[in-house]
């Protein structure tokens, strides 16, 4: 019986010394990689023709891809203060936005809603949507960026709510929506939820009833080296097999779309009414992407699967959204939304992947916006 304990001993420590050995090897191997490069995996936008005179793309994904974000109450997430030569962040999580020399504390203020197009995702501060506002108006207008990547409409609306109650005055809102709303069609998602559900999700179910933290074999042993094997097999796939693999997509349920639509409708009548409440005009946008329309992709390297479900799942999407708009339930957002949908439908290279574009197409944007402004309003 000695025996047979001992060898069961030595067994469970050869065993557990074996995965010691692997966890250790995975941070190892990983901190090195990191060392070998610099800023993690790749991020090879910056190479795309849309940057050829840009010299500051390359710097930019550095920078982007090395931002750290917390966890923030009703909202989320935000990103964390950040200064670099192309990006700086507030401690309020908030992105610089320069303004117009000609700006002055009583010009009025336009606040920009909205994810990571908005926040300005392949643009430097410079050459951001609110940016490019600021630098059309010449001082007529101020602009904020409460924009953040992954936001849908209904946590631009929280932000902008939280800001206020922090003392920010607005004169109008612009809230810059669409694209992050088609994640909710993901089953795995309610529809109703953003875009970090399922992430927070997972870290709770790793904690003890009372908030502390678990301590489980599977926590100290196996999620480093979980972690390590996620990393890197999915950069792996995306190098060598997604172009040819049949790309999984969600199911499309009407029910699920409309579900999806009235949530992004009812996310912009409640930032309506409380931009109304603060004595602001409200925009609505429908924001482009280019899976909808007839945007220039042939710079892109798309996977050609991926392409026509997602060209698919958004066609529905918007389609039920600006056929909701027409419903009486809704008729007080008549007026106040644009639809973007086919503003990039040009012979130019805009985009930098399905949703981001480059600083060529955030000046398109703030144009419009810009021009929308002072025909609606006049000047000021």
């Amino acid at each position: 019986m000695y025996k047979l304990l001992r060898l069961v001993a030595v067994n469970i420590l050869v065993f557990l010394g074996i995965l010691l050995f692997l966890n250790f090897t995975a941070i190892l191997t990983y901190q090195a990689y990191k060392m070998v490069k610099p800023g993690g995996f790749t991020d090879t936008r910056s190479e795309l023709l849309n940057y050829k005179n840009i010299e500051w793309a390359h710097k930019h994904f550095e920078e982007f891809n090395k931002l750290p974000a917390e966890y923030r109450s009703y909202i989320g997430w935000r990103r964390l203060p950040y200064k670099g030569q192309t990006i700086n962040i507030n401690d309020q999580g908030i992105r610089s936005t320069p303004q117009s020399e000609l700006a002055t504390e009583t010009s009025p203020l336009v606040v920009f809603l909205g994810g990571s197009t908005m926040w300005g995702t392949g643009s430097d501060d410079r050459n951001t949507i609110p940016a490019h506002f600021a630098d059309i108006a010449h001082g007529d207008y101020r602009a904020i960026n409460l924009g953040e990547s992954g936001y849908n409409a209904f946590q631009g609306y929280l932000i902008l709510k939280l800001q206020i109650m922090g003392g920010l005055t607005p004169n109008i809102v612009v809230s810059y929506d669409g694209v992050n709303e088609a994640g909710a069609l993901n089953p795995e998602r309610r529809p109703f939820s953003h875009a970090r559900e399922n992430q927070i999700r997972t870290i709770m179910k790793e904690q003890d009833v009372d908030g502390g933290g678990v301590l489980s074999f599977k926590h100290f042993f196996l999620k480093p080296l979980q972690l390590f094997i996620d990393k890197f097999s999915l950069n792996f796939k995306s190098k060598f097999f997604s172009k040819n693999e049949p790309y999984s997509i969600y199911h499309v349920d009407q029910k699920r779309v409309e579900q999806v639509a009235i949530g992004l409708l009812e996310s912009w009548l409640s930032t309506k009414h409380l931009a109304e409440e603060n004595s602001a005009d409200f925009i609505g946008i429908l924001q482009p992407n280019g899976y909808f329309g007839n945007p220039r992709l042939d710079h892109l390297d798309l996977n050609v699967d991926e392409f026509h479900q997602w060209h698919h799942q958004y066609r529905t999407l918007y389609t039920a959204i600006l056929e909701l708009l027409k419903d009486p339930r809704y008729k007080e957002l008549s007026g106040s939304i644009l639809d973007f949908t086919g503003v990039f439908d040009r012979d130019e290279y805009i985009y930098i992947d399905f949703a981001h574009v480059s600083p060529n197409g955030n000046r398109i944007i703030a144009e419009k916006i810009y021009n929308h402004i002072i025909n609606s309003h006049g000047n000021k």
